[in-house]
C-alpha cells in the first residue's frame, strides 16, 4: 500500500479463536475504515461461521484449512495475513502466506522451535515481506511511560531491572493447566508462551542485548499428588471440594466469579459496588437482567474465559463443554506438564542485571516492575485492577506518582488495539516498519532470551546468548 492511501487494509485470518476473533476481528469491526477481513480459515465450523457472520465473509472465502486458503488457485486475496493458530501451528501457514505474497501479523510466540523462528524471519527477508509480531505491551501507555522515564535519565544509569509476571490462579488454571498451553510438546515452554512479552520489554527498556542467563523452576502445585482426597476426575462429578476449591470449573465458566472478584479491587467505587452486587445478590440481578442485556451477560457469564470453551454460551451449552471437554477436568488431574513457577536472571553489557519472575499462583493478574538506577528508582504495577508508576529520586524521599490508569479487563491495557493502529500505519507507509518496534528482528531477541533460559534451566548452567544470534 502507498502512503496517503486511506482505504482499509485488507486481511485474511487463519485461526478464528480468542485472539483472532475477539481481538483483531473486534478491532476491524470497530474500525472498518482501517482494517477489513475478507477471508477466514478455521477447522472449527462454529468459530469459522461466527467470524464469517460478523465480517460478512461469503462461503467461498471461508476455508476449513489454511493450506486451502493459501493454494495457488485462490491467488492473493488481501494485503496481509493474520496467523492466529496455536503456537505449534504457526510455522507452515506463516511460510505459505509469505510465499503467497502476504505481509504478516503473527501471534507470539513466533514458533516453539528456534529453527522455525529463524526460517520464518529468513523467508520474510527473501520475499521482501513485513512481519509484525504481536508483542503488544510495547504499545501500552504504561510501558511507553516506563521506557520514556528510563531513556530520559531520571534514575541515572540502570543497574538492575526486576520484572515479575504474576499469572492469576484462575488464568493459569484455564490456560496452562486445562487449556491449550498445558503441555510443552503441543504448545511452548511456559517462559516462551507467556513471557516473550516480558522479555521483549526487558530488552527494549534496557536498550541492549543480553549476554547470558541462568534459570530455575518447577511444576510444584498443579499436580495429582495435591488433589484433595476423594476428588473426581471432573468438577461436574459432584466434587466434595466444590465450595472450597478456587479452581472449581462451573464457578469460573458459568458465573465468571473469579473475574467479578477482580472488580472488588478496582479503583472505581462504582465498579466495586457492581462487582459486589453481582457476586452477592444474584436473585436481584436475575430480576434486573430481564430489562438489560448487559446484566444478562453477567448473570450467565458470556465473556472470556467462557467464550474459549464453547460457542454455545447458554447454561446448557457451557455445562456440556465442562462435562465433555478439558476445561471441566479437576485442576490437579488435567495431564499438564508446564512449569508453574520460574526465575531467570540475565546479564547485560555494562554490568546490568535483569530478573524475570514468572508464576501461576497470583491473586491478581498483572505485572510488577522495579528498575534500580544510579540516581533513583522506578516502581510500577500493571494489572487488571489498575496501573501506576512511581518515581523516586535519591535526593528526595517522597515517591512521585508519574502515571496512573484505571481498571482494564482486557486488551492488554490498550496494547492490542495499539498494535493494530501501528500495523495499519506501517501498511500505509505512514511510519517506518522497523521504527514500529514489533518487527520480527526485534521480536527474535526476546525469543532467543526465552529459549536460552529454558536451556539454562534444564541444563542447570549459565547459557550464553551468542549462539542463538
Amino acid at each position: 500500500m502507498n502512503k496517503g492511501n486511506k482505504s482499509p487494509v485488507t486481511a485474511i485470518l487463519t485461526g478464528a479463536g480468542l485472539r483472532g476473533r475477539e481481538v483483531y476481528g473486534e478491532y476491524a469491526l470497530k474500525n472498518p475504515d482501517k482494517l477489513k477481513f475478507v477471508a477466514v480459515a478455521d477447522p472449527n465450523t462454529d468459530r469459522r461461521r461466527a467470524f464469517q457472520d460478523s465480517h460478512n465473509i461469503p462461503n467461498n472465502l471461508a476455508f476449513e484449512s489454511w493450506d486451502t486458503l493459501f493454494s495457488s488457485k485462490n491467488g492473493r486475496l488481501a494485503d496481509a495475513a493474520f496467523i492466529c493458530t496455536q503456537d505449534n501451528l504457526h510455522y507452515r501457514p506463516a511460510l505459505a502466506a509469505l510465499k503467497s505474497g502476504y505481509h504478516l501479523v503473527l501471534e507470539k510466540p513466533i514458533s516453539p522451535s528456534l529453527d522455525e523462528c529463524r526460517e520464518i524471519a529468513a523467508t520474510a527477508k527473501k520475499e521482501h515481506r513485513k512481519i509484525q509480531v504481536c508483542h503488544v505491551l510495547r504499545f501500552t501507555g504504561f510501558w511507553q511511560k516506563i521506557k520514556e522515564l528510563v531513556d530520559s535519565g531520571h534514575i541515572g544509569r540502570v543497574i538492575h531491572y526486576d520484572h515479575s509476571e504474576n499469572v492469576s490462579y484462575w488464568h493459569f488454571g484455564h490456560s496452562y493447566v486445562r487449556g491449550n498451553y498445558k503441555n510443552e510438546s503441543s504448545s511452548s515452554p511456559f517462559i516462551l508462551a507467556k513471557s516473550c512479552h516480558d522479555l521483549d520489554l526487558m530488552y527494549w527498556i534496557i536498550g541492549n542485548k543480553s549476554l547470558s542467563v541462568q534459570s530455575m523452576g518447577d511444576l510444584t502445585h498443579y499436580r495429582p499428588a495435591n488433589a484433595p482426597s476423594g476428588s473426581p476426575e471432573r468438577c461436574t462429578d459432584r466434587c466434595p471440594e466444590s465450595e472450597t476449591c478456587p479452581w472449581y470449573a462451573p464457578r469460573m465458566y458459568l458465573t465468571g466469579e473469579p473475574l467479578l472478584r477482580i472488580g472488588l479491587h478496582a479503583p472505581s467505587v462504582t465498579t466495586r459496588f457492581l462487582a459486589h452486587f453481582a457476586l452477592n445478590h444474584r436473585r436481584a440481578l436475575s430480576i434486573l437482567s430481564r430489562f438489560n442485556k448487559r446484566l444478562q451477560g453477567i448473570l450467565n457469564w458470556n465473556q472470556f474465559p467462557a467464550t474459549v470453551i464453547t460457542t454455545d454460551l447458554s447454561h446448557e451449552g457451557k455445562m456440556k463443554a465442562l462435562r465433555e471437554g478439558p476445561y471441566g477436568r479437576c485442576i490437579y488431574k488435567s495431564g499438564n506438564d508446564v512449569l508453574d513457577h520460574q526465575i531467570s536472571t540475565y546479564k547485560f553489557p555494562g554490568g546490568i542485571t535483569g530478573t524475570l519472575t514468572l508464576h501461576g499462583l497470583s491473586e491478581l493478574e498483572g505485572r510488577e516492575i522495579r528498575i534500580f538506577g544510579s540516581k533513583g528508582v522506578i516502581r510500577g504495577y500493571f494489572r487488571y485492577n489498575g496501573e501506576q508508576i512511581t518515581l523516586t529520586d535519591f535526593l528526595y524521599t517522597k515517591p512521585r506518582v508519574v502515571y496512573k490508569a484505571g481498571m482494564s479487563m482486557g486488551g492488554h491495557g490498550g496494547g492490542d488495539f495499539g498494535l493494530m493502529e501501528s500495523f495499519v500505519k506501517v501498511m500505509r507507509d505512514e511510519i517506518d516498519f522497523h521504527e514500529a518496534g514489533a518487527d520480527i528482528d526485534n521480536a527474535l531477541e526476546a525469543h532467543y532470551m526465552a529459549f536460552a533460559a529454558e536451556n539454562a534451566r534444564t541444563g542447570q548452567q549459565e547459557v550464553s546468548l551468542d549462539k542463538y544470534r
